[in-house]
Formats: C-alpha cells, sequence, structure tokens
C-alpha cells in the first residue's frame, strides 16, 4: 500500500494551432487497497479522458 498518492499535472498551449490541452497523471490506491496508474487527458476547460491501469 502507498502512503500518500502521486500527483503529476502538465498543460500544453499553442494559441497558433489552437491547441490548450491537459494531461494529469496519479498513482493511488483502489477501494481494495491495489495500488493503479490514472490517467486523465483532455482539452482545457472540459471533461475529457480517463484511463485506469490496475
Amino acid at each position: 500500500m502507498i502512503s500518500q498518492p502521486y500527483q503529476l499535472y502538465v498543460e500544453r498551449s499553442d494559441a497558433s494551432r489552437n491547441m490548450a490541452r491537459y494531461y494529469a497523471m496519479s498513482i493511488e490506491a483502489n477501494l481494495f487497497g491495489d495500488v493503479c496508474l490514472l490517467r486523465k487527458w483532455g482539452r482545457i476547460g472540459a471533461t475529457g479522458q480517463k484511463m485506469v491501469h490496475h
């Protein structure tokens, strides 16, 4: 079990290409105590997508 969650959040913006994206990753424990990697990405200001790796 991990003692604390680890998080990373980065943004990529380029006005000339109309690009405004975010990427987030975190390592967390799930309800069963297993460690998993959670990835989120999408356009800044939008909900975006999410994927969990067990």
